[in-house]
C-alpha cells in the first residue's frame, strides 16, 4: 500500500510544481505587437525591400514563370486594341520571359525547379538522392563539353 501512496505524492507534487510554474508563465507577445516593435526599432538584421524581393523571387518556380511568360503574350495579343503601342512591348517581355525559363530548364538539367537554385530533400535530417548517376542533360552537356576540347 505504501508504493501507491509515494506514486501519488509524486503526481501530485509534479501537478503542484506546474501550477506553480504557470502561475509564472509570461505569455508570448501577440503577433501584432511583435510587427509594431520590429517596426519602431527598425533593425539593422531585417532585410531591405530589395532583398526581400530577392527572395521571394528566388521561390518562384521556372514553371511559373514560363506560364506567366505565354499568358503576358496571350493578353497582349488579344488587347492589343486597348493597348495601343504597349502590347508589343509586353508580348516581347512575354516572350523573353517564358525563353528565359525554358533556358534555364534546360541548362539546370531539370534538377532545380526554381530561380534560387536546387533545394535538397531531406528526410529524417538525411539528404535523399533519387537518382544514382547522371542525368542525360548532364551527359549532354559532358559531351558537348569534350568535344570543344
Amino acid at each position: 500500500m505504501s508504493k501507491p501512496e509515494n506514486g501519488q505524492d509524486r503526481i501530485h507534487r509534479e501537478i503542484e510544481e506546474l501550477l506553480d510554474k504557470l502561475d509564472n508563465f509570461v505569455p508570448e507577445e501577440r503577433l501584432a505587437t511583435k510587427i509594431r516593435n520590429k517596426t519602431k526599432r527598425g533593425s539593422d538584421d531585417t532585410p531591405g525591400p530589395l532583398r526581400r524581393l530577392m527572395g521571394r523571387m528566388q521561390r518562384v518556380a521556372l514553371g511559373q514563370l514560363m506560364l506567366a511568360g505565354f499568358a503576358l503574350v496571350l493578353v497582349a495579343y488579344f488587347f492589343s486594341g486597348p493597348l495601343g503601342g504597349a502590347s508589343a512591348w509586353l508580348m516581347g517581355l512575354g516572350l523573353v520571359m517564358a525563353g528565359a525559363a525554358f533556358v534555364l530548364s534546360i541548362a539546370r538539367g531539370g534538377g532545380s525547379r526554381t530561380l534560387g537554385g536546387s533545394v535538397e530533400k531531406r528526410w529524417r535530417g538525411q539528404v535523399i538522392r533519387y537518382s544514382t548517376g547522371p542525368s542525360a542533360a548532364d551527359r549532354i552537356r559532358d559531351w558537348f563539353r569534350r568535344r570543344r576540347r
